[in-house]
């Protein structure tokens, strides 16, 4: 049996299960376990975007609207280097990179504004120098809300 480039293709955009949500709503959370219960991949879009802008600095990170080919394309790459495993990505905030895997899984995690402002001001991770209102509208800027809606909205 012959796998064509299509069929190969097919099979890395279904092995792909996306897990998205506003900053701080529990997403990382959630895909580390799912990875832990079922042997996936876990990849942290953050990550992505981390080494290649050389930053951890939120504000520098969140300007990296136009890196969305640079992340599908390391998807892409991961997900065909861990095969049969599946990949769970956690923290896409543009929805062209969903749209770049229209068989994957995708999941919405929906959490209260308050308990993601708590969540944030707790953790102190590197990097976090913005306030919860700055990181949050830069998240929006970025186009996590188009995230979520074409999650919702998808048929």
């Amino acid at each position: 049996m012959k796998i064509t480039k299509t069929a190969v293709e097919y099979i890395i955009t279904n092995m792909i299960c996306f897990v998205c949500g506003q900053l701080c709503s529990g997403k990382t959370l959630y895909s580390k376990t799912l990875t832990q219960i079922s042997e996936c991949v876990f990849v942290e879009v953050g990550d992505i975007v981390r080494s290649i802008k050389n930053t951890v600095d939120r504000e520098k990170l969140q300007d990296s609207k136009n890196l969305f080919s640079h992340i599908t394309a390391q998807l892409r790459l991961l997900a065909s280097a861990n095969q049969p495993k599946q990949l769970v990505v956690s923290g896409v905030r543009q929805k062209e990179i969903l749209q770049s895997f229209p068989n994957a899984t995708v999941l919405w995690i929906e959490c209260p504004q308050e308990e993601r402002k708590r969540r944030y001001e707790l953790r102190a991770r590197e990097g976090d120098t913005q306030t919860f209102d700055e990181a949050e509208q830069g998240d929006i800027n970025l186009g996590i809300l188009e995230v979520k809606k074409y999650i919702l909205e998808r048929k």
